[in-house]
């Protein structure tokens, strides 16, 4: 099962109003499709389907004419066992900007410094429901968890609209920080904070401008939704 990663940068207020700037990532380093239409109809493919469903079914028929949503759910990424072994990618792409105008295109990584581990389907399976809590609650009782923010930078004809596509491997890799985690909220006061937050995945801030990749927006806009939702329940 994917997992995924959110981080909140608060930057210094101004004019009186507070700044901040988020980071989505996820275990996978592709999204299924590369609009928001194309997944609804993922979605609702998925929710027309059943073992009792004839074959080809709505789902098995959606994944046969789009390639790309084939290779997404046909290549999960491998179970490590622990969210501080799994690397997060930012699956679409941004432009850092610097002061005399030039853009440069990235997409985001965040790396453990953890070595990584897999576990078996069998493994996976004995394993109590809320044991990926419980790792990490015990790993951080011995030391702060270490990441690596990275930015993979794009080349020259890399898609910048298109989150299932994957850039070349040996594109360059600059590092650009290091997060720790070294406190876990209890589960009382976690809830709260999930009820509270809204993470935005476009930027808002200057320096940092959202790609043309189509998902944005619509990524955005369901976040919003989401959280309004769950402000209100």
């Amino acid at each position: 099962v994917p997992h995924g990663l959110a981080v909140r940068f608060q930057l210094p207020p101004r004019d009186g109003r507070r700044v901040h700037t988020d980071l989505v990532t996820h275990s996978t380093p592709t999204f299924p499709t590369r609009t928001g239409e194309e997944f609804l109809e993922l979605l609702t493919a998925i929710g027309a389907s059943s073992s009792s469903t004839e074959s080809p079914n709505p789902v098995e028929k959606f994944l046969s004419s789009h390639p790309a949503a084939h290779y997404h759910v046909t290549n999960p990424p491998p179970e490590t066992g622990s969210y501080a072994t799994d690397t997060f990618y930012g699956v679409n792409a941004f432009h850092l900007v610097a002061e005399d105008g030039k853009s440069t295109a990235i997409r985001y990584r965040i790396i453990p410094s953890s070595s990584p581990t897999t576990l078996s389907a069998e493994e996976l399976k004995a394993k109590p429901d809320n044991f990926l809590r419980t790792e990490l609650e015990s790993r951080i009782g011995a030391g702060p968890l270490v990441f690596s923010l990275v930015a993979q930078i794009a080349a020259s004809g890399d898609p910048t609209d298109d989150a299932t596509s994957l850039w070349p491997e040996d594109r360059d890799i600059v590092e650009l920080g290091k997060i720790e985690l070294d406190t876990l909220l209890d589960e009382e006061e976690g809830g709260k904070e999930q009820k509270r937050v809204i993470f935005d995945p476009i930027p808002r801030i200057e320096g940092v401008e959202a790609s043309d990749d189509p998902l944005l927006e619509m990524r955005a806009a369901v976040y919003l939704i989401s959280g309004r939702e769950r402000r209100e329940a």
